[in-house]
């Protein structure tokens, strides 16, 4: 026997050190990884910082009052703002006149194929003279061939009869009529594309015939359009009096013209990229030592280019020269990123320690900040609408997958972040932080479809309101800040509708639990609630009120009600299998526990918490709620069955821990709130009269009782917090039971404690 408990002594100690070394090798690995990631993260980020861009005179915008006197060090250029360079561009492109290349075998060849058509004529005109009721099958025969439109189809039946209208005189002069206007048009020129979409402010066009560029006019040549009502001017000329003639003529004409001046699109447009290649970056030239502005001087928009023109100088100036001096700017974009996530690390640690030890957590947080980077990246160098920048998104990702104020706090991070990453932008920061925390307030109280759409129009009225007042504060015309109010409009649109669609695969790979899948959880009709209403109905009407009052709490705190309430709903779960043995569900008034030992029935109350997680990872319930089931009642010791059984047995004999429930103690507000919900709920229905002084009392002396015992040791509450959760409890409680003043002569309640213990025992907890 000595012999065996050695080895088993041996084994056990050497389990233990197995295991401290295990955690210790898996503490190191998380320990590397969360370095590994917070480097790459610094990394990419610096690589995404534009180039040549300084933070010199940022603070020195438009309409601002300059605090220094500023003279230029050397000679530059005064660069172009984004727009003017845009806008010349433009103007070079459209200067540009577009060309084309006559095709002189056009002719030939419509006159040729116009020819085969009146030969095609000719022979259908001698086979109708030999069968004259063939005539219609014969017209419908050249109509397939040639698909001519013509006002009556009569008409080219008449064309085919020689005993009609139609004479062999009439129609070789006929035939000589059409190839003359023919000729005639493309002599001048008929145009393949149309003149109003020529973008070209001089109206003309570059033609190319025999390696010779020569300009013309657009009115020297005829569009389509302009040659067909050309057609109709001559076939009148011709035949001012014969219909026929005219409308049969339209149509031939009609259907053989074909454009013999062919628009050059490849080398009009090399040509455009050309023009826009030689457009100047600069528009005027500072030199030495003159004056840029003077100390308490108004910076105009002139005054501003050259600011920014001598930043973008320095910075050349800076990466052009050797040695250190050339790792600066460097360096400079590397202590920013580190300085920003330094400080995003130090809220963490004050405000969500727990958080650096959750991998999954870290990496979520880095790709959020990382995709909005990239996003940022991209937009920034397509020189599309800095409004497009999906700042917001990244700040209502953070709000919902972690909470409101970690919004509030990844808002202005992000805000400084793709402001410095647009090159030290200080309107996009502004616009980007406004709009971060409407976005932030309105996306977390998302609870429905019409709510997702009252999130859509704040938030496009937040991004038309910033625009607009910041485009007042830089002075941009009206029109352009409206103009920009699309691309802002957008964002806002699109950022609600992206939040929500890709929230499903965050939770699913980062195993992250939001407001959206407990609403989801928080509908009545989930089958493990189902479930619970049939086999449990007690236990189901316990965990109702248990979540009213857990709701009521977690608002008074600012906690997460609504996982405090959901939580409730499922903290209970586990009864399901020995219903019977809880007191809420003994509707005959039997009580199973009486043919017991109290080991026994503790063994029964003990294993509901253990078969709620059971169930728990059976329907797939998310980790907080697990923790809800696992942690409400602590490791509370069931004193009834404790006391009885020390009342059989004494307390030599008789272990407390046997009767404690194997815990933890709650870790976090909201699983604190559902233990002292649970507990307060289960007390007050046994109360026989429960007046608003006896509920009071019976609230005080439940919540401390857990306070002294310390099973909210290892939850976040405070003292003010517990006061306040009192106060909710004693306000839905004496709602639901109606609490009556209680007058003197009444009895005394009885002993909390007695209630407690019978509670234990027989009731729900």
């Amino acid at each position: 026997m000595r012999l065996f408990n050695s080895l088993f002594l041996f084994f056990t100690v050497r389990k233990k050190k197995m295991e401290k070394l295990k955690l210790l090798k898996t503490h190191g690995k998380e320990e590397w990884l969360r370095w590994v990631i917070g480097g790459s993260l610094v990394i990419l980020l610096v690589l995404m910082f534009p180039r040549g861009k300084s933070l010199q005179f940022a603070d020195m915008k438009e309409g601002s009052i300059s605090t220094r006197r500023i003279v230029a060090p050397f000679d530059f250029e005064i660069l172009k703002t984004k727009e003017e360079y845009q806008r010349d561009r433009e103007i070079a492109a459209e200067k540009v006149y577009p060309i084309f290349f006559r095709d002189n075998s056009q002719t030939g060849k419509l006159i040729h194929n116009l020819n085969l058509f009146f030969e095609k004529v000719k022979k259908l005109r001698k086979m109708v003279l030999r069968a004259p009721r063939l005539k219609t099958v014969l017209k419908d025969s050249l109509l397939q061939q040639y698909p001519i439109s013509v006002v009556n189809s009569l008409y080219l039946e008449q064309l085919i009869d020689p005993g009609g209208k139609v004479q062999s005189k009439k129609l070789k002069e006929f035939q000589n009529n059409i190839e003359h206007i023919i000729r005639d048009l493309l002599a001048v020129g008929v145009m393949d594309a149309n003149k109003d979409q020529l973008m070209n402010p001089d109206r003309r066009l570059i033609v190319t015939e025999e390696n010779e560029e020569i300009i013309h006019p657009f009115s020297d040549f005829y569009s389509l359009k302009e040659a067909r009502g050309k057609t109709v001017e001559l076939l009148n000329k011709y035949y001012p009096h014969d219909v026929y003639f005219a409308q049969v003529g339209f149509g031939i004409i009609n259907f053989f013209l074909r454009p013999n001046l062919i628009y050059d699109k490849k080398t009009h447009h090399q040509r455009i990229e050309e023009a826009k290649a030689r457009v100047p970056l600069a528009s005027g030239f500072v030199k030495e030592n003159e004056l840029i502005v003077d100390k308490n001087e108004r910076i105009t928009p002139e005054i501003r280019k050259k600011l920014v023109s001598l930043a973008t100088k320095m910075a050349e100036k800076g990466m052009q020269e050797g040695g250190i001096k050339r790792l600066f700017p460097l360096i400079g974009k590397f202590a920013f990123v580190v300085a920003l996530l330094f400080l995003l690390t130090v809220f963490i640690i004050i405000d969500r320690p727990k958080m650096l030890k959750e991998i999954k957590s870290i990496l979520l947080l880095s790709l959020i900040i990382l995709l909005i980077s990239i996003f940022t990246f991209l937009i920034h160098r397509l020189d599309a609408s800095e409004y497009l920048v999906p700042s917001v998104l990244g700040a209502v990702l953070l709000a919902t997958v972690f909470d409101e104020r970690f919004g509030y706090v990844g808002t202005a991070i992000l805000s400084v972040l793709v402001g410095a990453l647009w090159g030290n932008e200080f309107n996009l920061m502004a616009v980007s932080f406004f709009v971060g925390v409407v976005g932030v307030i309105t996306i977390r109280r998302v609870r429905n479809r019409s709510q997702l759409i009252q999130a859509i129009l704040y938030l496009v009225g937040a991004y038309v309101f910033a625009i607009t007042f910041m485009g007042f504060l830089r002075f941009l015309p009206f029109r352009e800040i409206v103009k920009q109010w699309s691309y802002g409009a957008l964002n806002g649109l699109f950022t609600p509708i992206v939040a929500y669609g890709i929230l499903p695969l965050i939770e699913s790979v980062f195993d992250i639990t939001t407001d959206f899948s407990l609403l989801e959880l928080s509908n009545l009709n989930h089958p493990l609630l189902k479930r619970l209403s049939v086999e449990a109905p007690g236990t189901y009407h316990h965990s109702i009120i248990v979540g009213n009052l857990s709701e009521a709490a977690a608002q008074a705190i600012g906690a997460n009600s609504l996982l405090a309430r959901v939580g409730s709903y499922y903290h209970d779960v586990g009864k399901m299998e020995k219903a019977e043995y809880f007191v809420e569900n003994q509707m005959d008034g039997k009580n199973p526990h009486e043919k017991l030992t109290p080991r026994m029935s503790a063994l029964i109350l003990m294993n509901h918490v253990k078969r709620g997680a059971e169930l728990a990872d059976k329907y797939k319930l998310p980790s907080p709620i697990k923790d809800i089931i696992l942690q409400h009642h602590g490791t509370t010791v069931m004193s009834f069955f404790y006391h009885k059984a020390v009342e059989k047995n004494g307390t030599e004999n008789i272990s407390e821990e046997n009767y404690r429930y194997p815990g933890p103690k709650p870790q976090s507000k909201e699983a604190a709130i559902v233990m002292l919900a649970d507990a307060v709920e289960a007390a007050a229905r046994s109360l026989k009269e429960p007046t608003h002084s006896r509920l009071k009392g019976l609230i005080e002396e439940l919540v401390d009782e857990r306070f002294q015992k310390g099973e909210l040791d290892e939850s976040p509450l405070t003292l003010r917090d517990l006061e306040r959760i009192k106060e909710s409890f004693l306000q839905i409680l004496a709602g639901i039971f109606h609490a009556r003043v209680e007058y003197p002569e009444r009895e005394e309640q009885k002993s909390v404690a007695k209630q407690m213990d019978q509670k234990n025992g027989l009731s729900s907890d």
